[in-house]
């Protein structure tokens, strides 16, 4: 733990934070498996079978729990210590790294496969982050990445209304410690840019069982249902050899 000039343990900004999110989570959730399910069940149709899996910002180990049958090994990260004690229990190799301050700790080339489920927003470099991915990766493993989506037509209206839109459902800090803000094209060229070859690219969206959403989808198309109505953007990319 950091120590101040009188020698004094302190917590950083991102301690205090999600320690804070994660104390209001176990308080208002009895089952947190539930919570960023509708991620979750996206993302678990783009895994394939492989030796290693890495979950950034694990929480509780709900995705690696549901991809073991796929791997070896199953490991994860996370700033929270709350967090990491329950993904331990479902039996998660976890450890404690803050990706503001510290690279992961593992060698080049250590994983088949890395997820980063809505972690980039909340980084201050997300292209230090993706090349740590990229680093850890084997040549030809995958990454799964998916973040908020800022092009959501919703919140391009509240935008014209004057104000900035919400895209966290934590109602902890300001927009629940979101510090970056993406349209597919942006995560896509990102990834791209740091060596990866985009494989697909998809939104996640929980208002598919509405009558409304299924007319606008019908008549506008899956491209619009993917560019203006999905809540979060998800795309697997792989390493080039």
């Amino acid at each position: 733990m950091p120590q101040s000039s009188s020698g004094h343990n302190f917590k950083s900004a991102e301690d205090l934070l999600y320690q804070e999110i994660w104390a209001a989570k176990l308080e208002r959730e009895e089952n947190l498996s539930e919570d960023g399910s509708l991620r979750t069940s996206a993302a678990l149709p783009l895994f394939e079978q492989g030796i290693r899996f890495l979950d950034i910002g694990c929480g509780e180990g709900t995705l690696g729990q549901q991809v073991r049958h796929l791997f070896d090994e199953i490991h994860g990260v996370d700033i929270s210590g709350t967090a990491l004690d329950l993904a331990r229990t479902r039996g998660i190799t976890a450890h404690r790294v803050n990706l503001n301050t510290e690279p992961l700790p593992y060698e080049q080339g250590f994983f088949s496969a890395v997820a980063s489920l809505d972690v980039i927003e909340h980084v201050f470099d997300p292209v230090r982050l993706v090349r740590e991915i990229r680093r850890v990766l084997s040549p030809g493993g995958y990454a799964i990445v998916s973040t908020p989506n800022i092009r959501k037509i919703q919140r391009i209206l509240t935008l014209i209304r004057g104000h900035f839109p919400r895209t966290s459902y934590d109602p902890v800090g300001f927009d629940g410690g979101h510090l970056h803000y993406f349209t597919s094209h942006d995560l896509a060229n990102l990834l791209t840019h740091q060596g990866f070859t985009i494989e697909t690219v998809d939104g996640i969206c929980g208002d598919r069982q509405t009558w409304k959403y299924r007319l606008a989808v019908r008549i506008l198309g899956r491209g619009f249902e993917k560019e203006f109505l999905s809540s979060a953007i998800l795309i697997k990319a792989r390493k080039k050899p």
